[in-house]
């Protein structure tokens, strides 16, 4: 059995850290109740994964949004997002920020930062989230997402912060790694399953060097189990002891929104990684008095089998 750590890593990299129709339109829901859902996993009737979507869930005052001690309404929406998808996913995407008065993003990077488009990830998180599009056949976000809209703004650490602030946790990318990996083989031995899933090792050798639209299909399903298992990502890196992954970049990011507040900013959104959104939920809710509402769902990845190629004629 293949054991967790690679896809396990590789689905961290991708929810955290940045260095229904096939996304055409929104799929409206229900409104958002007390568990609020960021990533999901679409299966048809056979429970057949259809796509791995991702939520815009939309926080307001009380009072239906109408203001409190004449307040002016607000709305902040929680935009979670993977980081390679499908192109439409983040064409999608990119025409819905421009309703936004300003779309807070994440880039651990200098004060203001943008990428610019088609650029390419640097570092070991860049180059594995690069990996990723190659293997599963997707688009990396800082090359999909125009960054470049004026309503953009950084919300995120500078590198120096970031590294200030692993270094007064005594954190390293080597102990949170192994902080991930000990956190997944622990819940999986509770939970009495194999922590790799029933994957031999020889047919992963073959999804992962092989080529094919079909074997991109079956990563990315491999794939979307770990992703869905946000529950590992969160109690590893948030909860109350927290991490600067997860705990100080959001705290940041939340020092933006109140200085877009005070500038007169009533739509905004904060456009974050999955795994951060359990967090900001949290803190939306208790600091800023928001409460959730619509919940939107767009389909990141296509987990759909490919047509049969048709049978060359005689």
């Amino acid at each position: 059995m293949v054991k967790p750590p690679a896809l396990l890593w590789f689905a961290g990299v991708a929810l955290l850290a940045v260095s229904a129709a096939r996304a055409e339109e929104p799929a409206r829901g229900a409104k958002a109740e007390e568990n609020v859902e960021f990533l999901r996993l679409s299966r048809d009737e056979r429970d057949r994964p259809l796509s791995l979507d991702t939520s815009i869930v939309e926080y307001g005052r009380p009072a239906d949004g109408q203001g409190v001690a004449g307040r002016p309404p607000l709305r902040v929406d929680l935009v979670a997002a993977v980081h390679v998808g499908s192109q439409s996913y983040y064409d999608t995407l990119d025409r819905l920020f421009a309703d936004y008065d300003a779309v807070l993003y994440e880039l651990v990077a200098p004060p203001n930062a943008r990428p610019k488009p088609g650029a390419k990830p640097g570092g070991a998180i860049g180059s594995a989230q690069q990996g990723l599009t190659q293997m599963l056949g997707l688009q990396f976000q800082l090359e999909a997402v125009d960054y470049t809209a004026a309503n953009f703004v950084h919300a995120d650490l500078s590198p120096q912060e970031f590294d200030a602030a692993m270094k007064k946790r005594g954190e390293s990318w080597w102990s949170m790694f192994m902080k991930l990996m000990r956190e997944g083989a622990a819940r999986a031995e509770r939970e009495g399953r194999q922590p790799g899933g029933d994957v031999g090792f020889g047919e992963m050798f073959g999804l992962l060097f092989g080529s094919g639209e079909a074997r991109q299909v079956k990563l990315r399903r491999i794939m979307a189990e770990q992703f869905t298992d946000m529950e590992v990502l969160t109690a590893t890196f948030g909860g109350e002891e927290g991490s600067t992954l997860i705990t100080d970049r959001n705290a940041a990011a939340l020092r933006v929104l109140r200085e877009q507040m005070a500038r007169g900013r009533k739509r905004i959104a904060i456009f974050y990684g999955a795994a951060h959104m359990d967090d900001f939920d949290r803190r939306l809710q208790v600091d800023f008095g928001l409460q959730p509402r619509e919940a939107v769902w767009l389909e990141a990845w296509d987990l759909r089998e490919p047509a049969p190629a048709a049978a060359p004629r005689r």
